[in-house]
């Protein structure tokens, strides 16, 4: 009976195995690539280019790495942002650790993969932005 049943769920095991898709892993050939995903990504979040600044810190002698600042209102989830790019980036083996600052709640996010920092993206609360926002949809209302 035991051996029927152990039987029976290594042919279930396997059927479910089969059936299940496999998991493929996408690679990035270029940061530039990478660059692009991130501005897919901060458009269908709806951040405007104004609330965004690029630049680029010197690691080391040699090379430097490209931090995102985005400007963000404080209803914007920064935690729900962080989560759609870690699905985004995931396929990518891109790991995406974030660090939150409190008080002020602003989360840094870091964009590595193998031991490598390839980006750096600070979501920064700025509250004019709220209020811009309220401002603009007077406007049109009127």
């Amino acid at each position: 009976m035991v051996t029927t049943l152990l039987a029976l769920s290594c042919v279930i095991s396997s059927v479910i195995l089969a059936a299940s898709p496999s998991h493929k892993n996408y690679t990035l050939d270029t940061t530039a690539q990478l660059d692009s995903l991130l501005n897919v990504h901060i458009h269908n979040s709806l951040i405007t280019q104004q609330q965004v600044r690029v630049s680029s810190i010197h690691v080391g002698t040699v090379l430097t790495r490209k931090v995102y600042r985005l400007r963000v209102p404080l209803r914007f989830s920064k935690t729900m942002f962080h989560i759609r790019l870690h699905k985004d980036l995931n396929r990518f083996n891109i790991e995406t650790p974030a660090k939150i600052e409190f008080p002020s709640r602003d989360m840094h996010i870091y964009l590595y993969s193998e031991g490598t920092v390839f980006r750096t993206i600070h979501l920064t609360t700025d509250t004019d932005l709220d209020t811009l926002r309220i401002d603009s949809l007077e406007t049109q209302s009127n």
